[in-house]
């Protein structure tokens, strides 16, 4: 029986791994980087600047390879989204079917949160 709550533990894992990465990825295709003061290319360019110390030159380089590549993750997230929204669906429901009521109840509001964090690109979703 420990062995199945560790591998409910890290399904669980994984898939809180998973959303954070597809809100990533969501919040970058979007413009935004993280958190809900950080919207826009130069935003994300302030972000790592700050934090790689960029000389001018490279932010300029990387806010052309932002406005380059925009329409491509656009594109992207158009074509895989709906995908990636039917994959959680199914493992949403798989992880329900294994929890208790109190436990089903917990995990709709952690999806909640989760949802909010990927519409609005926000690293922490409200509580």
């Amino acid at each position: 029986m420990a062995s199945r709550g560790r591998a409910a533990a890290l399904l669980i894992a994984v898939f809180v791994a998973g959303v954070l990465a597809g809100a990533g990825g969501l919040a970058l295709s979007r413009g935004a980087l993280s958190g809900p003061h950080r919207r826009g290319p130069d935003e994300f360019v302030r972000h790592l600047t700050s934090d790689l110390q960029l000389d001018a030159a490279q932010q300029d380089s990387i806010r052309a390879i932002l406005a380059r590549r925009r329409a491509s993750m656009d594109s992207l997230w158009h074509e895989v989204g709906p995908r990636f929204e039917t994959l959680q669906a199914s493992v949403r429901s798989d992880i329900r079917s294994q929890l208790n009521p109190d436990q089903q109840r917990k995990f709709a509001d952690m999806n909640k949160r989760f949802d909010a964090m990927r519409r609005t690109g926000a690293s922490h979703a409200p509580r």
